[in-house]
This record gives structure tokens, sequence and C-alpha cells, in this order.
């Protein structure tokens, strides 16, 4: 999956079995900068708020019962790097027919207790949409494809990307409550996004920039009971290349973009990623590199009972902590389609955790 890295030294591709046992990465050149301190802060969303938005009526995430909980740990000093959904676990509540379901997250905080100084952010939360929407290739075509407007997510970005104000993460929160109707065929649920951001406290921060990388990610079938997923993307090589430009990666979101090519005993589909990345308005036309990176491969595992539910395992807070003592911070999350099976009822997923750290002590 990508097994590529830098001649320039920027992105390095450790041993996934190194990591998962703490171990020194030969290839990890000395690091003199400060370790990032992490906490883990996991909460129940509850999905109930119905918001009209455009025109659309949403079922999403209530903003006020989360926000509390994320704001208390930035007044310790932390800073937001991601607020995650746990894949596989969601729980109904208030009946059998109620839209209510609640859902986990993580937010994953970090801060430097050895910086003499570090600027103080206001948490944002500001919502979104993205419009997906099915096209079919002549009469009868084995080939779909799902094109998704993003617009209204871009320019919100832009909105508040002023006077200061950073991107943290993006997550998928919301659906459209949907109505039959069979001029709806072609059109998918319109999709609810929360959006983080982190306004400087002084007011005065310095705007920042950002580059959209669009990245196809393949992933092909094969017949079989139970087909495991190949998956291509060069995930170190588009990493590299911006790293080498001097930017810094935000965030990787999957806009629900994807063309699929069916076949007798396989399948092909080409899903897009978006990767954001971003850098000082001031450093705009400066291409040093400032940043070097590097992606762990780690495995949850999603466990099905037929009682309670999936229940999901992800363990993944032992090895950013280790992570987090060689000055590594966490950039993003992503759960990638690569699944393997464990008997009747257990899966285990396999996700990339992306890292980056200063080239130089700042």
């Amino acid at each position: 999956m990508g097994n590529s890295s830098s001649t320039k030294g920027k992105v390095l591709a450790p041993a996934d079995q190194q990591q998962q046992h703490g171990q020194q990465n030969p290839q990890e050149p000395p690091y003199y900068g400060p370790c990032a301190q992490y906490q883990f802060v996991n909460t129940q969303v509850t999905m109930t708020t119905p918001i009209t938005f455009s025109a659309t009526q949403m079922i999403t995430s209530n903003i006020d019962a989360y926000y509390p909980t994320l704001a208390h740990q930035m007044e310790q000093g932390f800073r937001l790097l991601t607020f995650y959904h746990i894949p596989g676990e969601v729980t109904r509540t208030g009946g059998l027919f109620s839209q209510s379901v609640n859902m986990p997250f993580q937010a994953i905080f970090c801060r430097y207790p050895q910086k003499p100084y570090q600027e103080r952010y206001q948490l944002r939360v500001e919502k979104s949409i993205i419009q997906p929407q099915m096209m079919w290739t002549g009469i009868i075509s084995t080939q779909s494809q799902v094109v998704t407007d993003t617009s209204h997510l871009f320019q919100t970005i832009a909105n508040n990307t002023q006077n200061g104000g950073r991107l943290v993460c993006l997550e998928l929160t919301g659906q459209e409550v949907q109505k039959p109707s069979f001029s709806l065929r072609n059109r998918l649920p319109t999709k609810g996004v929360d959006l983080f951001f982190e306004i400087p406290m002084s007011g005065m921060g310095e705007n920042y920039i950002y580059n959209v990388v669009n990245a196809p990610i393949t992933v092909s079938l094969s017949g079989g009971l139970r087909p495991t997923p190949v998956v291509q993307c060069d995930w170190l090589g588009i990493l590299a290349q911006n790293l080498g430009q001097g930017y810094r990666l935000v965030e990787i979101f999957m806009d629900e973009t994807e063309t699929t090519q069916q076949g007798f005993l396989s399948a092909t589909s080409q899903q897009n990623s978006q990767w954001f990345f971003e850098k000082p308005a001031s450093r705009a036309y400066d291409p040093t590199p400032v940043y070097q990176g590097t992606v762990v491969t780690h495995e949850i595992k999603i466990s099905q009972a037929a009682l309670s539910g999936a229940r999901t395992t992800t363990n993944w807070e032992p090895v950013m902590q280790d992570m987090g003592n060689r000055g590594w911070e966490l950039a993003c999350i992503l759960e990638t389609p690569e699944i393997r099976y464990s008997g009747l009822s257990t899966i285990y997923q396999k996700c990339l955790i992306f890292f980056q750290r200063p080239l130089y002590p700042q």
C-alpha cells in the first residue's frame, strides 16, 4: 500500500511491527524537539437534532451536547487534533421506530509541556453539507459513478480561515431525511459534515493558505465467499510531495465520490480522497520543507454480538503516546477498505495513522 519513501528524507516509512512494539526505527534521525503529550476523550454523540439546511431536512449531531467537553480540554492548554467517529458502533435510542442514534466519538488532543509559550485557541464548530449524486452510463451498464458536490464545504472553510482561523478536522455527522420519490432515484441523501476550526484567542493570528489534493484510492475485489479488498494508493508519495513544498497535513476526507466497475466475479472501485494541507500565508511562495512525516499501519477490531451490537476496539492510544514521546504529532486517521476476517463475527480493519513533526526544533 504505497510503501515508498522520500529521497529528501521528509517522509519516513517505519516498520509496522517496530512501531507496535515501541522500538526505535533505524531510519528515524535523532530528534531534539519537545515531546507531544496526548489526551484522549471518549464521548457519545446523539444524532437527533432535526435541522433544515438549504431546504433539506437533516438528522445530525447536537453541537451543544459535545462542545463543552472539547472546550474544557482546550482551556487546559490542549489543542484538538481530531474528533473521530469510532467505526462500526451505532446504538439506536428512543425505541424501535426512533430515528435517534448514539455514535461514539473520540477527541484526540495534544500539548507540548516543554514549550515556554503556546498560542491559546478557541474552538469553533460549523455545519456544512456534501451532495452526492448517482450517475449511470448507458441503458444497461456495469459501471456506476457517484459525483459529489463539495462547494458548500469549501466555502465554509474559506469563511472560517480568515483572521487566523485554522482548519482542524472535518467529520461526517448527519444525513438527509428523504421521503420516497421516483424523481429522486439518481439523487443520494445529502450528508452532513461538522467542521472544526481553532481561532486564536489573541485575535491576531497569522492567516493560513490551504492546498487540497484529490487522490484516487483503487479498491479491487475478486470472487469468493469472503473476498479480501486490495487497496492501492500512493499514500507516502502524496505526503512527501506536499511536505516537500513546505506544507503540513491537516486532514484526509473521503468525499463519497466513487466510480465502480462490475465484472462477473470481480469489482473495481475508485474512491476519491481529499487531502488538506496548510502553511502560513507569509510562506506562500517559500517551498522550504518545515515538517517530516510518517505513516503507521494499525488494525482495529470490530466484533458483532447478537444482543449488544457491534463493539469496536481501536487500541491506538499506546501507539500515539509512543510516537508523541519522539515528537510526532497526529495529523489524521484514515480508515481503509482493507479488512480481514476472524471467525464468523469479527473483522479487523486496516487504518493508516499519519504523523508529522518539525524538521528542526521550534
